[in-house]
């Protein structure tokens, strides 16, 4: 088995560097580099683009629709995408639509990663590679609990409340708070929150009213799921129509 995964890793780094190589031979530099989710890798095709990213590389966009965008692989292959951005607290979340086809030339798969370069004439270039040692690297490093001293006997004990709280932070940081807020704030930003996206619809998006009378909005981009809460039911359906998706009112 040790055997196997070292063979493998050697493939990936050989792999990586002919994508590199093909991307340093026609003139493109890379900017930027996305390890993909269960939700990049999805039918729709469609990645979300880091907002400083998109707003220095891709060209400028006035409306939420967006723009056809022509992207070249690193064999020069032409396809055409959509590039587009939704509202979230009056700033903008940028999306690319439609990079299936681009994937699946690639043969990516989660966790893989999906190179973004440039040509000298601005054109955009996308390929794709492997994950490398270097990207097992990156990830934070798993916290273990630390052992208990001997002759303390106090470890038992402890785990209940410490299993408690920690099921108390994650519920909080669902919603994007911290241990200080009682509750997710009625402020009409989106937070992204965990799920399993084999259990979304796609594109399932809808306004549906809390037990506390509050409106949350739920925005599903591709697997990517994303609440807001608001006071008004109109305001939540705004803002689904904002973000350029039709919101179906549950009960």
């Amino acid at each position: 088995m040790a055997a196997a995964a070292a063979a493998a890793l050697v493939d990936n780094e050989f792999r990586a560097e002919q994508v590199f190589k093909q991307l340093e031979d026609i003139g493109a530099k890379v900017f930027f580099e996305k390890q993909l989710t269960s939700s990049d890798v999805s039918a729709s095709g469609r990645v979300v683009v880091p907002k400083a990213i998109a707003e220095q590389y891709f060209p400028r966009i006035d409306t939420p629709s967006g723009t056809e965008l022509s992207v070249e692989d690193a064999a020069g292959d032409t396809y055409t995408l959509r590039f587009r951005f939704w509202i979230n607290n009056q700033s903008r979340m940028y999306l690319l639509e439609g990079t299936a086809e681009l994937q699946h030339h690639y043969h990516l798969k989660m966790g893989d990663v999906l190179i973004f370069a440039q040509k000298e004439d601005s054109t955009i270039v996308l390929a794709g590679r492997p994950p490398t040692k270097a990207d097992a690297q990156k990830k934070p490093p798993v916290r273990r609990p630390s052992p208990t001293p001997a002759g303390r006997g106090t470890a038992r004990r402890d785990q209940p409340r410490a299993a408690k709280d920690r099921n108390k932070r994650r519920a909080l940081q669902r919603f994007g708070l911290s241990g200080d807020d009682v509750e997710p704030p009625v402020d009409g930003v989106f937070r992204a929150v965990p799920v399993d996206s084999s259990s979304l619809q796609e594109g399932a998006s809808s306004v549906s009213q809390a037990k506390d009378g509050r409106w949350v909005a739920t925005l599903n981009l591709g697997g990517e799921l994303y609440q807001a809460f608001f006071v008004q039911q109109d305001d939540a359906l705004e803002a689904l129509n904002a973000a350029g998706y039709a919101a179906q009112v549950t009960t």
